[in-house]
């Protein structure tokens, strides 16, 4: 049976486009923008703080959410991602900082509160093509929006193109008014579920999947864009840094409906192949290995997210959605600042090794899991939270 995506799905997406239209294009340039300023440590700070208090702010996220809703969570979100943009333009480091922890929080909710939403209003039957068709939009707002900043700083330096970019999340912001609301369900002990589902050994274990993708995004947004500059130019930023949402523009709805039918492990197993071949490409360097090994992690970007956000439908319960789901943000924002962290301190090399350990790590830890059923896994954790 056809399954259509629902029309609520559809506004999410736009409202996403345009939030992330300003953002994305921003944030690809963020390390760029203060390497051309002589204070790159300000740049890869200023992410390690946005995605430091994402993680922090997810336990938070899930309790707003089972309060008040995930439409409210969003809105009260969507707002700082204008705030963070526009703090750039000012030469003030503290400035910076302070929108970059206020934007991590604002992102805890917003994402938390998406994925609750997406599974909320979508039929259980295709999730994966709820999930593609969200990334899709998600991902084509973040592509044109770091190919038109790219564009833009080239005639006009960064202050002009950042004043543009912090008016798209305003646009995303006032579209999520338009979404319906979802029934809360009713629950006493919000923190309670809180620690159950941050010490559930079947959730954590299920957790490595955000952790070790994300672990490598974390590259995607610190170290590959300054490697890309060294080894072929500034230009390259813009050109190869919008296949990771290029790809996702032309495949994430095609892997998330095959994925409602050939499963979500089976995906997830096949995005650990392409992204541990595209480690060991760009490990070996070179101009020809570097643009392959980039191509092959923007594809299996196309693959993960969508097929992660329709997992979350597969394993949790309306009692758990929001503390299973802010789980996973948390844990997927912990790889992202190791990432970061590892790509301030070390060379390329070295952080493309480790990533891909990780990678290989994170994939033995699953597999004795995926031994089981989703539905045993679902089963299990609704027992345990």
């Amino acid at each position: 049976m056809k399954i259509n995506v629902p029309k609520d799905v559809k506004l999410l997406s736009i409202s996403f486009l345009f939030i992330f239209l300003g953002f994305n294009g921003v944030q690809q340039y963020v390390t760029v923008y203060f390497y051309d300023a002589g204070f790159i440590d300000v740049g890869f700070r200023s992410l390690i703080i946005i995605y430091l208090f994402f993680a922090l702010g997810n336990p938070f996220s899930a309790v707003f959410v089972s309060r008040y809703g995930p439409k409210k969570s969003m809105i009260c979100g969507a707002i700082f991602y204008s705030v963070f943009i526009f703090s750039l333009v000012f030469e003030s480091v503290i400035f910076v900082y302070l929108s970059s922890a206020m934007l991590g929080i604002a992102a805890s909710l917003l994402w938390t509160g998406q994925n609750v939403y997406l599974i909320g209003v979508s039929d259980e039957r295709g999730y994966g093509k709820s999930a593609g068709f969200f990334n899709s939009a998600h991902s084509l707002g973040a592509c044109a929006g770091v190919l038109f900043f790219g564009l833009l700083i080239a005639g006009f330096s960064f202050k002009l193109p950042i004043l543009v970019f912090s008016v798209f999340p305003l646009i995303g912001f006032f579209l999520l008014f338009g979404l319906r609301d979802l029934r809360c369900e009713e629950r006493k002990n919000h923190f309670e579920l809180v620690k159950k589902s941050v010490t559930n050994i079947t959730a954590l274990k299920l957790s490595v999947i955000w952790f070790s993708f994300n672990f490598v995004y974390g590259l995607v947004i610190g170290i590959v864009p300054i490697e890309i500059i060294d080894t072929l130019g500034i230009s390259y930023v813009a050109i190869l840094g919008t296949l990771f949402y290029a790809m996702p523009i032309l495949f994430s709805y095609v892997f998330g409906s095959v994925s409602d039918i050939a499963g979500r492990k089976t995906m997830i197993l096949v995005s650990y192949v392409v992204c541990i071949a595209g480690l060991v490409l760009v490990y070996f360097s070179g101009k020809v290995l570097l643009i392959f090994g980039i191509v092959l992690l923007a594809v299996n970007y196309s693959i993960v997210r969508p097929v992660t956000f329709a997992l979350v439908g597969d394993v949790s319960t309306k009692k758990n959605v929001e503390f299973l789901t802010a789980l996973f943000w948390m844990v997927q924002n912990i790889g992202v600042i190791f990432a970061l962290m590892m790509s301030a301190v070390l060379d390329a090399k070295s952080v493309y090794l480790i990533s891909a350990l990780v990678m290989i790590g994170s994939l033995a830890v699953l597999i004795p899991l995926f031994r089981q059923d989703l539905g045993e896994i679902r089963e299990k954790l609704s027992l345990e939270i």
